[in-house]
């Protein structure tokens, strides 16, 4: 049994498997370390498996694995996992449990919550999950497990979200037959993506491609009738692969397309037709004006969560809203469940190219040019820093030469390189990078809308190794202070793997996205400051093996001068960079949002 999910694993592009032994998954661990393909982690704890499986999945674009040992293992990932799901990432959850001999004793293990009842763990699990599988015994043997292994694999391929199994230590070593292996398992970007109303058998094969096809033709007639109509990519866009066709859906028409924060980078962001990041009353203003005075939306992949969408605000009317989703189309107040952005993509690119070829390119209206204009120009002055009077009014708060937030994201996005894969924390980071567009082929990974603090650190982590099997791409990690407490131990495991990520630790002493929410001088938003340029010494081999480098910036022209070193640009080694950064300074997407948020808790809006 073991052998066959090791199989499965390779068959879907694992390579790498994360987690903590524990005496329930130790002799699956053997399987794993003894195959020549697979490469266990070993993580420093549960939670930062579960991170940096999460981040692995994110950057491999299909499946990712993570071993705990039942209970006390288990429970510890639960929050990491909880983030996939959330965030739809494809991730099996492995949990070796005690034989079922011991089970069906109802003994008092270790690890047990002392009453002898081995389900509670399961049922934790399973609103978190897209599907539950409890590997067991039955009748008839045991023939039957591979398929209960594809059933929940088969799920989390299909869902882009993660998925619960348990592996009772007798199962281990059990044998099952191998024939199910023939058969390839659903790629996340390629599984068909059946709508609920034909797998409750309420509409036929025929009606849906009749619906199909009503749902082309009217998005064709909106289409051409509008006069500024643009492209809104999400985040499950990418998560189900259809991105592609969005590319090509919007080099056909040549209208302006946009992205939310969930979103940035899926699309490249140096196309001429891209708007920037919309984010509702949080986008930069003349964004904001494009979107909301368009006359179509196609949204793909709409995930409109509170931080995604600027606390609620997308100010697009209903009527002029296509939404495009993995389960349902919805055209204004119309609903078609059978139609899937999988199916309807293609056939509408089709339609649209026949439309353009007939009545030209949607040039827009003269307002929609200006707003085009002013939009470029926000953006450009984003990317290039802050303005006269704002810098001005920055070195009168915080000294002159302060690494600010305006003066930090702008500096790093010329620093960036195509194919880079960025990972920013829940916090000023997240915020700072919404408005400086990013080079093609960049990785934007982050936690919008599960929003764990520490999450950056485990994912940089599956990240770095995840890029090492693609060509060693540059992982850059942007961590504050306060949240690098939570998950700094997984450094470590990168300097034992060998990983060279970039880690910004911006240091602005304490909870700083929390202080602009609430709480600016309480004492509950402070944190114990630590010597940053001791960490990646203490974290790697007492002996001096493992080299390091460490850095403490704090002003403009160092930082300017670190990025433009020739040495600190080849990625020889791991490198901390610590940024020492004014308290009371956020990003301006930051500052927006807080007050959004502070609103919708005392329930203002």
């Amino acid at each position: 049994m073991s052998l066959y999910l090791i199989e499965r694993l390779k068959q879907l592009g694992v390579k790498h498997i994360f987690g903590v032994p524990g005496d329930f998954n130790l002799e699956f661990l053997d399987y794993i370390e003894d195959d020549d393909t697979l490469q266990w982690v070993g993580n420093a704890n549960e939670l930062n498996a579960a991170y940096a499986a999460d981040g692995y999945a994110r950057i491999k674009r299909s499946l990712s694995c993570i071993v705990t040992t039942y209970g006390v293992g288990e429970l510890s990932a639960l929050n990491g996992i909880a983030g996939a799901m959330s965030e739809r990432v494809p991730v099996l959850h492995i949990v070796g449990v005690p034989s079922e001999a011991l089970q069906q004793k109802h003994a008092l293990l270790h690890h047990t919550l002392g009453d002898g009842v081995f389900s509670h763990f399961a049922k934790m699990s399973g609103p978190i999950s897209a599907a539950v599988a409890k590997l067991h015994t039955t009748p008839t043997g045991t023939d039957g497990l591979p398929y209960e292994v594809d059933r929940v694999l088969s799920a989390a391929l299909t869902q882009c979200r993660p998925v619960y199994l348990t592996f009772p230590t007798n199962l281990h070593h059990v044998k099952v037959p191998s024939k199910n292996l023939l058969t390839p398992l659903p790629h996340p970007h390629s599984a068909p993506l059946t709508p609920a109303a034909l797998l409750e058998e309420h509409v036929t094969d025929s009606q849906a491609d009749k619906e199909l096809e009503l749902v082309v033709g009217e998005i064709q007639r909106l289409f051409e009738a509008s006069h500024d109509p643009v492209v809104l990519v999400d985040a499950c866009a990418e998560r189900f692969g259809v991105e592609g066709e969005v590319e090509k859906l919007v080099t056909a028409t040549g209208v302006k397309f946009f992205t939310t924060p969930m979103a940035k980078g899926v699309l490249d962001e140096s196309h001429e037709s891209f708007g920037g990041v919309y984010v509702g009353a949080n986008s930069l203003p003349a964004v904001r004006e494009l979107v909301e005075k368009s006359d179509l939306v196609l949204a793909v992949g709409a995930l409109k969560s509170d931080f995604n969408s600027g606390s609620f605000s997308w100010g697009v009317e209903v009527k002029h809203i296509v939404e495009l989703h993995s389960t349902h189309t919805q055209i204004g107040y119309a609903h078609y469940p059978t139609v899937t952005f999988r199916t309807l993509l293609p056939a509408l690119n089709e339609k649209l190219a026949e439309s353009i070829a007939k009545h030209g390119p949607k040039t827009g209206t003269t307002r929609k040019q200006e707003n085009l204009k002013l939009a470029e120009e926000q953006q450009a002055q984003a990317a290039e820093g802050p303005i006269k009077e704002v810098e001005t009014e920055d070195a009168q708060r915080f000294g002159k030469g302060a690494i600010t937030q305006a003066y930090l994201w702008a500096r790093m996005g010329k620093w960036y390189r195509e194919n880079d894969i960025i990972v920013s924390e829940t916090g000023t980071s997240n915020f700072g990078i919404i408005d400086v567009p990013v080079p093609k082929n960049t990785s934007v990974v982050s936690q919008v809308l599960w929003g764990s603090i520490g999450y950056s650190v485990g994912a940089a982590l599956g990240c770095a190794l995840a890029a090492k099997e693609q060509g060693d791409r540059r992982v850059i990690l942007f961590v504050g202070d306060g949240s690098l407490q939570l998950t700094l131990q997984e450094i470590g495991t990168m300097i034992r793997h060998e990983l060279n990520p970039y880690i910004f630790v911006l240091n602005n002493d304490g909870y700083e996205i929390e202080r602009c929410i609430h709480g600016p001088t309480r004492g509950y938003n402070n944190i114990q400051p630590y010597n940053h340029q001791l960490l990646l010494q203490a974290l790697s081999n007492p002996d001096g093996s493992q080299p390091t480098k460490s850095y403490k910036v704090k002003s403009q022209t160092e930082l300017n001068a670190l990025l433009e070193d020739e040495t600190f640009n080849k990625r020889e080694t791991i490198q901390l960079i610590e940024l020492i950064m004014p308290r009371d300074d956020v990003p301006r997407a930051l500052k927006t949002q807080a007050q959004l948020t502070a609103n919708a808790n005392a329930g203002l809006s």
